[in-house]
């Protein structure tokens, strides 16, 4: 990636822009950010769309696959868990119809509107709530051996 906001469009089609670690808790540079220093590095670690597309075939972006949209990719865009990735093949189809600086800037303006984004980061607060709760029940259910 070569500038700043280049570094928000992520290889799976999702806009790292509106992501809660990087718009509130600064933990995030985006997905395309290598300094080693911030959340992207552990995500790239167990994210196996990352590894698949930049590690392994050094694509920017899964559209870039002659592959795409592959099974790993269509598994994370209707995984029940995640319903944000729902648009994550869309947003592919059209960041390579128009190039990644015009499909920035259409979700920059995207998620400009402030009565929507402040929704989506509550929507992704509520989701780290509830995880924090189900791994804490679940250790009671399967406690370690």
């Amino acid at each position: 990636m070569n500038t700043i906001e280049e570094k928000l469009a992520a290889p799976c089609g999702l806009y790292c822009g509106a992501c809660i670690d990087y718009l509130v808790y600064k933990s995030c540079h985006g997905c395309g950010c290598e300094c080693g220093n911030c959340e992207a590095s552990s995500h790239h670690e167990r994210c196996d769309i990352y590894k698949c597309c930049v590690e392994q075939r050094d694509h920017e972006a899964c559209y870039r696959c002659k592959e795409f949209p592959c099974s790993i990719l269509i598994r994370f865009c209707y995984n029940p868990v995640w319903l944000h990735h729902l648009s994550v093949i869309e947003n592919l189809r059209r960041h390579k119809a128009i190039g990644t600086k015009k499909w920035l800037k259409e979700q920059k303006e995207n998620w400009s509107n402030e009565w929507y984004l402040q929704r989506w980061l509550w929507f992704q607060k509520e989701c780290e709530n509830r995880l924090k709760r189900s791994l804490e029940e679940s250790k009671n259910i399967f406690p370690k051996q």
